[in-house]
């Protein structure tokens, strides 16, 4: 596993890539700037009481809260970005390393985009419910990587997999290898912890799945 995911790494900045690794970056950057944008224009909107000590806690809590809510947002703000490109990804990492096997079929843009506005819609959901745990030390990173390890994993080897299989036989196959399959959202998930590689962690966990998904026997 380790091994696929270290050459899912170094093809995530491979000159195949680097076309759709600076277009989904340009995208990511200008949807979360957007996204600052407005938060801004929320703090700058908020009441004031005529209590200066009040105003200024008041603000200071309030930037806070924007702070925590908006880091496990990042994250569904950059799948969604990238889900535009993903398709493309996963078809150079099989052109390219797998070239003797059947080549996918891409799926169609709108079925892809509500797939990706679904997920967005479920992390967002998952981690704000998650968002309390989140602020106990010890605890944060460890449910972070096992919460989104699982959805990871399920989206990313859904995206692979049907490419090749039919849905049944792609729930068959999500089921009997399931614990693989959460291993590598997890890695995924980790990798998506640290700062500016998580700008990447789409395009890394699409090749990564590829990878995974070959290994299991998806032809």
């Amino acid at each position: 596993m380790f091994s696929d995911a270290l050459r899912a790494f170094h093809e995530t900045f491979s000159a195949p890539f680097r076309r759709v690794l600076w277009l989904s970056l340009a995208a990511t950057i200008i949807v979360l700037a957007l996204f600052g944008i407005g938060l801004q224009w929320v703090l700058g909107a908020l009441p004031q009481f005529g209590t200066p000590w009040l105003d200024v806690t008041l603000e200071w809590i309030a930037r806070l809260f924007a702070l925590v809510v908006l880091v496990p947002l990042v994250h569904p703000v950059i799948s969604l970005v990238a889900s535009l490109f993903l398709e493309s990804i996963a078809a150079k990492v099989e052109a390219q390393d797998y070239p003797a096997d059947a080549p996918g079929r891409d799926q169609p843009v709108l079925q892809s985009l509500w797939v990706a506005i679904r997920f967005t819609a479920v992390l967002i959901v998952v981690n704000i419910i998650a968002l309390p745990f989140y602020l106990v030390p010890g605890l944060n990173l460890a449910l972070f990587w096992i919460v989104n390890g699982y959805l990871f994993g399920r989206e990313y080897f859904e995206l692979v997999a049907l490419r090749h299989v039919s849905p049944q036989r792609m729930s068959e196959l999500r089921s009997r290898h399931r614990f693989r399959i959460f291993s590598a959202g997890v890695v995924v998930a980790a990798f998506g912890t640290v700062p500016l590689l998580n700008l990447l962690a789409p395009l890394f966990a699409t090749a990564f799945m590829v990878h995974t998904s070959k290994r299991i026997g998806l032809a």
